[in-house]
């Protein structure tokens, strides 16, 4: 009977393992040294003044930039022509010296609103913002100067304004030219620097208007002329929209909408949340994971920087992978698939490298950690809603502050659907927990099924080092006992090895490729599984 026990013990056992499946994150496509956290995505978003809406768009990537639609502003500066001084009017203000103004780029759109929607549009101020105005002036790296070298080419920079009614394009336009070099005489040639009338009324009744540039200083990859222009005054039926009921600061512009980003990443059977904020004060990840690979970890030096944010303490994942996620305080994961309503395998956990600097060091909002100071992980299983349990894992404490993947075990949690990761600190302050709250995790390990384990006694009191291990490993049982037998297994439920064993004795992993393994230990009736990682 005993031998049959046995025998269905490492049936299910292997079943078990065999039915596993872990979120390791490299099966997401990451360039090296790199993070995503959302902020890979475009915001759109809009402004309104008098009855016209303005709708805009900010793209998060590559440091954030205004891609589409328009900006409002009060800069003033008609003396720089570059990229830099891409928000200012040329004529150096709104119209009649009023403080605001909108900036348009090529294919902007205006949303006639209210009681004016379907309407006629009396018309609006336009003039050339200061940085294409300078660049037809002067030329530069990009654009000629109009005119040529000579003064001669018949050259312009035309704003084209068409009308829309019921998604339907009219066949009227308006055109406006912000340059004019074409007339044989040179001195009729000029450049709009002053608030110039625009009427509107030749396009009839309309809902939205758009806005197009042509200029004739063209190349291999289209128009060279910096495609912007400012507006001001846009003259509805009933209203005006002059941008003065906006909020802006002196000397200041707005292009991105106060908003948030929400993106999920998935890897294995979990699904990781991650928030992304745009605001006129800088976009930053704002909650949940980032997906990194950065390996330029940092441990020795005393100089403590949010550059760390996106860095595990180790320069790789666990097992010595790639890619790692980066979390923060109320991170939630999210089973999907098989996995969902299941047990959790567990987990590698490890400090981010802001966090451990800070508390390795102290710095502007956190101290230093001493022997009496923690930082403690509470992950916290939920099923429909309701918590299950929690395992806790201290990412400091008693002097130590963890700097290498550590495995988890999550099994206690039970079954569940979600789990979610809650921050404490001894260090606390006035607003809260002064240390950084974000730690890093890999390799979360879900389970497709769970097949029998949870009858079995698992009270053996045993432990395996090294861990990872590079050949053999060491089981370390209490006291000397006869007659333990130790099997491992592959994460397919594969045996691989076999072999009985007394106290403290080593087995050989050197013969089996790198990667994860489980080490079954028993002893009469008692047993335990230990995850084991070879590199």
């Amino acid at each position: 009977m005993k031998k049959q026990l046995l025998l269905l013990v490492s049936l299910a056992f292997a079943a078990t393992v065999g039915a596993q499946t872990k979120a390791g994150f490299d099966d997401i496509n990451l360039s090296n040294n790199s993070v995503k956290n959302g902020s890979g995505a475009a915001v759109s978003g809009k402004f309104n003044s008098g009855n016209v809406e303005f709708p805009n768009t900010y793209q998060t990537n590559y440091g954030g930039f205004w891609s589409d639609g328009w900006a409002y502003s009060n800069i003033k500066n008609d003396t720089n022509g570059t990229y830099g001084n891409l928000y200012a009017s040329y004529a150096n203000s709104g119209v009649n010296n009023s403080l605001k103004y909108a900036v348009g780029q090529q294919g902007s759109v205006m949303r006639i609103t209210g009681v004016d929607a379907g309407d006629t549009v009396k018309g609006l101020y336009v003039t050339n913002a200061t940085y294409p105005a300078l660049t037809v002036k002067n030329g530069d790296a990009f654009s000629k100067k109009f005119g040529g070298a000579n003064g001669t080419d018949p050259d312009y920079f035309v704003l084209i304004i068409k009308a829309w009614k019921n998604g339907v394009k009219t066949a009227d336009s308006v055109n406006f030219y912000l340059a004019d070099f074409r007339d044989n005489n040179n001195a009729l040639d000029y450049i709009v620097k002053d608030w110039t009338w625009v009427d509107l009324t030749s396009l009839g009744a309309v809902d939205s208007l758009d806005f197009t540039m042509h200029s004739s200083d063209e190349g291999q990859f289209g128009i060279n002329t910096p495609l912007f222009f400012c507006v001001d005054e846009v003259v509805t039926k009933n209203d005006t929209a002059d941008f003065e009921n906006l909020n802006l600061a002196a000397n200041k512009f707005w292009t991105k909408p106060n908003t948030s980003i929400r993106t999920t990443y998935q890897s294995g059977n979990a699904i990781f949340p991650s928030r992304f904020s745009v605001s006129s004060f800088g976009d930053y990840w704002s909650g949940g994971f980032a997906i990194s690979n950065k390996t330029d970890a940092q441990l020795d030096s005393g100089v403590v920087g949010y550059n760390k944010l996106n860095n595990a303490v180790v320069a790789h994942g666990a097992d010595s992978t790639d890619n790692y996620a980066v979390a923060q305080q109320d991170a939630r994961i999210i089973l999907t698939g098989n996995a969902a309503g299941k047990q959790v395998e567990g987990v590698y956990v490890t400090n981010s490298n802001y966090a451990y600097l800070s508390m390795k060091w102290g710095d502007g909002f956190a101290r230093k950690f001493g022997d009496t100071d923690f930082f403690k992980l509470n992950i916290i299983g939920f099923k429909n809603g309701t918590s299950t349990d929690t395992v806790p894992f201290y990412l400091a404490q008693n002097g130590n502050i963890v700097n290498s993947w550590t495995w988890v075990d999550l099994k206690p949690l039970g079954n569940v659907d979600s789990v979610f990761f809650r921050l404490t600190s001894s260090d606390v302050g006035q607003f809260g927990m002064n240390t950084p709250g974000f730690f890093a995790i890999d390799e979360f390990t879900t389970r497709d099924a769970f097949v029998g384990l949870s009858t079995i006694n698992n009270s053996l009191t045993a432990s395996v080092y090294p861990n990872p291990t590079q050949g053999k490993i060491n089981v370390s049982l209490p006291a000397k006992t006869n007659g333990v037998k130790v099997t491992v297994y592959d994460v397919m439920g594969k045996q691989m090895v076999k072999q009985s064993l007394m106290n403290n004795t080593w087995v050989d992993l050197s013969d089996l490729a790198n990667g994860v393994y489980f080490v079954r230990i028993e002893d009469k009736n008692e047993s335990t599984t230990i995850r084991v990682v070879k590199y």
